[in-house]
């Protein structure tokens, strides 16, 4: 099987009150399509910083970032957003719904930035609210809906657009242990109906236990566990 993801002996840098911080120090992995990992750690270890990289919000200070064999970090400013927007699905710990829109609105957003026709996104995203259990909430608001089902529209957002990679930054982690549990199921089960890779970044060792593969950022660099 190809490789989808490939990481190069990545470094990432920071500067700070003249003196420089070594948050990544020469990481490497490899990640075919289909594939879920979990990646645990201390609090401000790089879990983020490393997510951050690998969905071209930031750039490294060394190393390279290799999708489907082409470095994303070479990419110009127009085809990063490109490459964003159509083969990467970020969550977040908080979701980032726009309060004046609907659950299948908010959905459909990333479509509609993409200049997709209306109502093939809304199929699609109708489509996704369904597989998240959002049947009967998709006309709802953000403030109409309880936190785990703003973070599955958050979710059905992520992968509206048929990402290869979806980037999860503790998805669960503003969430009761329940629902954490249920979300995490959920993205499983989507990384394999819809054949998307899943890097998942967790402080619950519990739910990182179940994850077909497990990492731990540790001094900065990443340990198989």
């Amino acid at each position: 099987m190809n490789d989808l993801l490939e990481i190069r002996d990545l470094h990432k840098t920071y500067q700070k009150n003249q003196q420089q911080i070594q948050v990544l120090k020469g990481i490497n992995l490899k990640l075919s399509t289909r594939e879920a990992i979990a990646i645990v750690g201390a609090s401000g270890v790089g879990k983020s910083t490393l997510l951050n990289l690998i969905g071209a919000l930031d750039t490294p200070s060394k190393g390279q970032i290799l999708f489907e064999g082409t470095d994303i970090n070479q990419m110009n400013h127009r085809n990063k957003s490109h490459f964003r927007n159509k083969s990467i699905g970020f969550i977040f710990q908080f979701h980032h719904l726009m309060p004046e829109f609907t659950a299948l609105e908010n959905t459909m957003m990333p479509g509609l930035i993409a200049g997709m026709k209306k109502d093939e996104i809304e199929f699609k995203a109708q489509e996704l609210l369904l597989d998240v259990g959002l049947k009967e909430r998709m006309g709802h608001k953000p403030g109409e809906l309880s936190g785990g089902e703003q973070q599955r529209v958050a979710l059905a957002r992520a992968i509206v657009m048929m990402p290869s990679l979806i980037l999860a930054d503790e998805p669960t982690g503003n969430l009761d242990s329940n629902t954490g549990k249920k979300m995490h199921d959920l993205l499983l089960n989507l990384n394999q109906k819809y054949d998307m890779t899943l890097i998942n970044v967790t402080h619950n060792q519990e739910l990182a236990s179940t994850m077909p593969s497990q990492f731990q950022l540790l001094n900065g660099d990443l340990v198989e566990i």
